[in-house]
């Protein structure tokens, strides 16, 4: 490995660990699961390192344990990756819903609006599993048709449900009567 590929390793290696640490620390999701692949080519691009010689022990010591400490990384990626991985329910041109990645929660629902390349949290549903949905923006109302846990057994429904802080009551219930949805208070 000559002078140029190590320091375009060690250059893009610091490009992908920048780039993946703005991500965690502003709590960022990545649309297509691309917060994990941002991990893994980051992950794997510091455990090339390992393989980078130099004339000197000490630079070649520090790089092997760096390199290490990125595998060890990966393992605690790989258990994070299953653990946290988020199914898709369903989604629409403007929204999507998915599974919570939670271990330990209640909610059953998450519904992220697509924004570029960034998906934005925009309500969570306790105690439904969607099949489809609708979103109704102009009343702040989103239509869930799914299964809905009802005490200890699942009944197969249909919801209207807040979309966001502009829900109108009124024309939900309206719009709920106009096409026979049951509306519960």
């Amino acid at each position: 490995m000559n002078k140029w590929h190590k320091i375009l390793l060690v250059a893009f290696h610091d490009m992908m660990l920048a780039l993946f640490l703005f991500v965690v620390l502003n709590s960022l999701q990545l649309r297509w699961r691309l917060g994990y692949v941002l991990f893994w080519i980051t992950a794997l691009s510091g455990i090339a390192i390992y393989f980078m010689r130099s004339g000197k022990s000490m630079y070649n010591t520090i790089s092997r344990i760096y390199a290490i400490g990125w595998v060890l990384l990966s393992v605690a990626g790989l258990i994070f990756t299953f653990l946290t991985f988020d199914k898709v329910y369903c989604e629409t041109d403007k929204y999507i819903m998915k599974e919570p990645s939670e271990i330990i929660g209640f909610d059953s629902a998450i519904l992220y609006e697509k924004k570029g390349l960034l998906e934005v949290e925009k309500q969570r549903y306790k105690f439904v599993h969607p099949k489809s949905f609708t979103p109704l923006d102009s009343i702040g109302a989103i239509v869930i048709y799914g299964d809905f846990y009802n005490g200890g057994t699942t009944e197969d429904g249909v919801a209207i449900l807040p979309l966001d802080d502009s829900f109108d009551k009124e024309k939900a219930k309206e719009y709920a009567l106009n096409r026979n949805i049951e509306y519960g208070e």
